[in-house]
């Protein structure tokens, strides 16, 4: 069973169940702690739309926060969100707008290689 995540009806990310709930548990929770909607909207019938436009900015303000982080720990638990979140906006059509371009680029090197293990 799986957990597709959809931009404009079109499927982006189609993990196991568990792995698409958790992206998207961690996400929201996420974007509580940033005080902005993801962009995200999980479906009754199992899956999950993701609004392009909202979705790039909780991405934006989750890089602003994770470069900005002093925590260790914080910065360790945000990195997946921050990947999965990078591949999803590529993804979706959108790109980041960069912040400290040095730490983006790290950022999306490894979100492309994550992406080539995030199946369709």
């Amino acid at each position: 069973m799986s957990y597709t995540f959809r931009a404009a009806g079109t499927p982006i990310w189609d993990p196991a169940l568990r792995v698409g709930q958790l992206y998207l548990g961690q996400a929201e929770a996420v974007a509580g702690l940033l005080e902005v909607p993801s962009g995200l909207t999980p479906r009754l019938d199992g899956r999950c739309d993701l609004d392009p436009d909202e979705f790039a900015t909780f991405v934006q303000h989750l890089l602003r926060f994770y470069n900005r982080g002093r925590h260790a720990a914080l910065s360790q638990m945000l990195r997946g969100v921050v990947l999965v979140s990078l591949v999803l906006l590529d993804r979706a059509g959108e790109h980041p707008v960069p912040h400290d371009s040095e730490t983006l680029d790290a950022l999306l090197t490894e979100a492309t290689a994550l992406d080539r293990t995030m199946s369709i």
